[in-house]
């Protein structure tokens, strides 16, 4: 048969999901799509809205979508938001003694680091505060010079269920609580060397962080 000519079905790996429930409108048939002045044919407000949500769940995605976190340091520098945390950030880990300032070693190479800026929002959807976290680029560190285990401290969620379920056993009053810093780790054995947060400056030239 030529080509175009052989009938086409949906490939049977297909067959447990549904994949035709998108409807398309016609850039001819519809006045909608004329009028936009982007240019696309299908719009996707066509296909992704809010119709099936209740009116105060709508205000909620309005409320969390208004705050934009900047994705490099350039673009949070302009925001004093977001200078603010940056600067809270660094008073944190200063206060916990995290680093002291010292010349670079001979022989030895300063990992770099950046910021990773999120937005903590209320149970309302309001904006409770602005985050900034340095961190190291753990990319850069080599096994047996810069650290000797590594480990992820984050609660599986079987974990998260079986408190929740205890806690209504025991008709437990429950409250949530948002850590602004947390320091698991005690003295460093190894030494890490790193370079200087970006927007910040070392006293003296040439210095690094020591973890």
């Amino acid at each position: 048969m030529g080509r175009g000519q052989c009938t086409k079905i949906p490939s049977t790996r297909l067959q447990d999901f549904v994949t035709h429930t998108i409807c398309k409108l016609s850039p001819s048939k519809s006045s909608s799509c004329s009028s936009q002045s982007s240019g696309t044919p299908y719009p996707i407000a066509h296909y992704v809205n809010c119709d099936n949500f209740s009116t105060p769940y709508r205000h909620f995605l309005a409320i969390i979508t208004v705050g934009t976190k900047p994705q490099t340091f350039a673009e949070a520098v302009k925001d004093e938001q977001w200078r603010q945390a940056m600067k809270h950030e660094i008073h944190a880990l200063e206060h916990n003694d995290t680093w002291t300032m010292e010349p670079l070693p001979l022989r030895k190479k300063a990992i770099g680091c950046k910021w990773v800026y999120r937005i903590k929002y209320n149970s309302d959807g309001s904006i409770e505060r602005f985050k900034a976290r340095l961190v190291i680029l753990g990319n850069n560190q080599v096994e047996g010079l810069d650290y000797n285990e590594k480990f992820a401290h984050v609660a599986k969620m079987i974990t998260v269920r079986t408190f929740l379920a205890a806690a209504v056993a025991k008709s437990w009053e429950l409250h949530q609580m948002d850590v602004h810093n947390a320091f698991l780790h005690g003295d460093l054995e190894e030494e890490v060397y790193m370079k200087m947060p970006p927007g910040f400056r070392s006293p003296t030239l040439n210095q690094v962080c020591r973890l």
